[in-house]
């Protein structure tokens, strides 16, 4: 059975930066023999965390919403990539309101005392990609604690990142001197299975 790559795409721009580097991490994952599921975080109709702590009753969200949707795939994949430019030195706020919905998988984890996936499931990965405008050294720290939080929480490998600061105006991404390289790399880790 072919390994499940999910891609998260978490930018509001069509076709803009940080989704073409996603594009050329899932074109190798699929070339590489992957199943390939893109979702455009951005086209969902997502609502944010109620705070209302439900989920610690048996781990799912009362929220009805096309979040609803994506639990199965955020569970089920072998591999996930989420991508999401840096707005405001952070994550923009569609796919961090999709991270905050996953706290259904922390009630499980630490209040159920359950595990997020078989504990028999083969060794899952996740990866992350951003571009920033700016070039500050600290452009991706926030957005990268939150997804290194969000891999602990889905029982995620980390199988790499991809971060190309000084990257804003569309299309930049394509004179970038080793991201197409580095994107296909990331995407070829992502459909192996161990």
């Amino acid at each position: 059975m072919a390994v499940t790559v999910l891609g998260l795409a978490g930018s509001a721009r069509r076709g803009g930066n940080t989704e073409t580097l996603l594009d050329w991490c899932l074109d190798a994952a699929r070339e590489a023999g992957a199943t390939v599921t893109k979702v455009r975080l951005c086209d969902l109709d997502l609502h944010g965390c109620r705070a209302c702590d439900a989920c610690w009753n048996d781990g799912t969200c009362v929220v009805k919403d096309d979040m609803q949707l994506l639990y199965p795939h955020l569970q089920g994949a072998d591999s996930i990539v989420l991508a999401a430019p840096v707005y405001f030195m952070g994550m923009p706020a569609v796919p961090k309101m999709m991270i905050d919905r996953c706290q259904p998988y922390w009630a499980t984890k630490y209040v159920r005392k359950l595990p997020v996936v078989e504990p028999d499931r083969v060794e899952r990965y996740g990866a992350f990609i951003s571009c920033a405008g700016t070039t500050f050294s600290y452009v991706f720290d926030g957005s990268s604690r939150v997804v290194d939080n969000l891999w602990h929480m889905l029982e995620l490998t980390p199988a790499g990142e991809l971060l190309c600061s000084g990257v804003d105006a569309r299309g930049e991404i394509l004179d970038h001197p080793s991201a197409r390289t580095v994107a296909e790399d990331i995407g070829r880790r992502l459909a192996r299975r161990t």
